[in-house]
């Protein structure tokens, strides 16, 4: 029988970190560490919003609640990633995390909210629709076995690419004025893609804070591919996450698409992760980035469990909806 009785919630200390990221690693398949959770959370700016939480049982944290700014939400959202650990569920710990979340989130001001569940956990998904969250998008992660690639079969498209006079460098050693240009073309593309169609254009900080150009820099990793006359046509952008080789981004302006350089490109990236001595490549693809989802299988990155987008938009969170049976949580 669920326990409708409240459960402790209280604030994140920097003591949780260990309990923090051995549940969030085993819940989400992730291999994040206590160091680089703190390390996440000093390195936000000021007015960024990110508050924690935690709910414990027995004296054992059990359950993780982070509300925070995520670049990639609409104006006026807050992300809000809520997890319990399956041995605990149904016994109001989800319910506690969320009623406190959501009175900070009213206390803010915000009128909306974006949650993520695994797209293997359908009874999480309900969940969280009897909280007043809809479907807004399937995303889809991938990875690539880097020490097992073999470029081999690609290399024709990477023939038929430079036969159209098209040239790849990167931005080792670029002046800041190259860099200058190359963020805002970043920044024209990002509002090109399914993720951020209809959002203001990042500013240059934003797109710089992506890439880790203020931190772990690799400007190496910036590969580009220009045409005959110089123009540029397309990018690929790496960063590292640990033993992990993260593709934030592979795009080709509208006027050069359908010349098959994306997956030159992504072989370009394929390539410097290897160099750098890591096993993996991961990324994530929205679920109506067909092309480059099909680039992706082409390669032979391997699908991860996936998760479903939900949005809380405006006057939903007005009030709290009254607790129902803690199916998730």
């Amino acid at each position: 029988m669920w326990d409708a009785r409240p459960m402790p919630v209280r604030p994140f200390v920097p003591a949780d970190a260990p309990a923090w990221a051995v549940l969030n690693n085993a819940v989400w398949n992730r291999t994040a560490t206590p160091a680089g959770l703190l390390a996440e959370d000093a390195a936000r700016l000021a007015e960024q919003v990110s508050r924690r939480w935690v709910a414990e049982e027995g004296g054992q944290v059990v359950g993780l609640a982070h509300l925070y700014f995520f670049p990639f939400l609409p104006p006026n959202f807050l992300q809000l990633d809520l997890t319990v650990s399956p041995d605990a569920r149904r016994r109001g710990h989800g319910s506690a995390l969320w009623e406190t979340a959501l009175a900070e989130t009213q206390a803010l001001g915000i009128s909306s909210l974006a949650t993520n569940v695994r797209d293997d956990d359908p009874p999480s998904r309900t969940w969280a629709e009897r909280r007043g969250f809809a479907l807004h998008a399937h995303r889809f992660s991938s990875r690539l076995d880097l020490a097992s690639f073999d470029e081999t079969p690609f290399l024709p498209a990477l023939v038929r690419a430079e036969a159209q006079g098209v040239t790849f460098s990167n931005l080792a050693g670029a002046d800041e004025a190259t860099v200058t240009r190359y963020l805002d073309f970043v920044a024209d593309r990002l509002i090109e893609t399914p993720d951020l169609a209809g959002h203001p254009r990042w500013e240059r900080e934003q797109v710089r804070g992506m890439l880790h150009l203020d931190k772990n820099p690799r400007p190496d990793w910036l590969v580009l591919a220009a045409g005959p006359d110089g123009e540029w046509l397309g990018t690929t952008a790496m960063v590292q996450y640990r033993d992990l080789a993260y593709n934030e981004l592979t795009a080709v302006s509208p006027q050069a698409r359908g010349r098959g350089l994306a997956l030159p490109l992504k072989l370009y990236a394929i390539r410097r992760a290897r160099a750098a001595g890591l096993s993996t490549m991961a990324t994530n693809n929205h679920s109506a980035n067909a092309p480059m989802l099909a680039v992706n299988r082409r390669l032979g990155f391997a699908p991860q469990v996936g998760k479903w987008e939900l949005f809380r938009e405006g006057e939903s969170l007005a009030g709290s909806v009254a607790d129902q049976p803690n199916l998730l949580k």
